[in-house]
């Protein structure tokens, strides 16, 4: 999406008073609707925030329409309701909100809401932690779309900058410092089993260091074929590549120290 383009997501609001904020920018703008991150959901009938593909529940409204207002609903007209599954800011109603065609595009401009960029660089590269878990396979398609690819790391000193950097994060969701959870890495032994390399896109390459937990890595279970940076210590251990864990990128663009 264009949001995207510039590292965020369609913006979700969390009080009226970011409602007002936003809507005093659209005052003079000359679109006819703006795109907001408000999405209608079939299996639970009814509108909700999607961020960064979670979604969560509305705790105020600002339709136009008083009917809507009321039920946080779409209309009775079932056929018609499938339509307008978007929503928008709308100039007709004085930027109200006002349910829409996903697919409508005449007149219509979007509000974005960039992600934190949380980073840090060393003297090879830099590395940044993107704000949401996914399996490992996904993990490399999140990354390539922030210039990067899922991290590597090549040496006591990023280990160390890379420790002191996730100690530093603040993330309160989605069991960001809970008991198990992790970051993903690139390394895998799928090719053969306790022989363990860096793979980024399709090349792979050895490990020059590493920097396993005492008794790993174990392989429990005989499916763990990944590895994470686990959080209570930030020493590594292989998992099964799908389980969920946050992602951290390397990024060689983001201006890495020199000296």
């Amino acid at each position: 999406s264009a949001c995207r383009d510039v590292e965020g997501e369609l913006v979700s609001i969390a009080s009226p008073e970011e409602n007002a904020f936003i809507k005093s920018l659209l005052k003079d703008d000359d679109a006819t609707g703006v795109w907001f991150g408000l999405v209608f959901t079939q299996e639970d009938l009814r509108f909700e925030w999607d961020y960064i593909g979670r979604r969560s529940s509305i705790s105020f409204t600002d339709w136009g329409n008083d009917e809507l207002e009321i039920s946080i609903d779409l209309p009775d007209d079932r056929d018609e309701s499938k339509k307008l599954q978007c929503a928008s800011f709308s100039k007709q109603h004085d930027w109200a909100w006002e349910p829409k065609a996903c697919d409508e595009s005449a007149g219509m401009k979007y509000v974005c809401k960039r992600w934190p960029i949380e980073k840090v660089c060393t003297s090879r590269t830099c590395f940044r932690l993107l704000e949401e878990k996914t399996m490992h396979f996904a993990a490399k398609y999140d990354c390539e779309d922030v210039g990067g690819y899922v991290a590597t790391i090549r040496s006591q000193e990023e280990s160390d900058a890379i420790k002191d950097f996730l100690d530093q994060v603040s993330y309160t969701h989605d069991g960001w410092g809970q008991p198990g959870s992790g970051v993903w890495l690139a390394g895998s032994d799928e090719d053969s089993e306790g022989n363990w390399y860096w793979e980024i896109g399709r090349q792979k390459f050895a490990m020059s260091y590493a920097n396993w937990r005492k008794d790993e890595p174990n392989n429990a279970g005989r499916g763990e074929h990944c590895i994470v940076l686990a959080h209570d210590d930030w020493s590594w251990v292989d998992v099964d590549c799908s389980s969920r864990n946050f992602i951290l990128c390397e990024i060689p663009d983001l201006n890495p120290v020199t000296g």
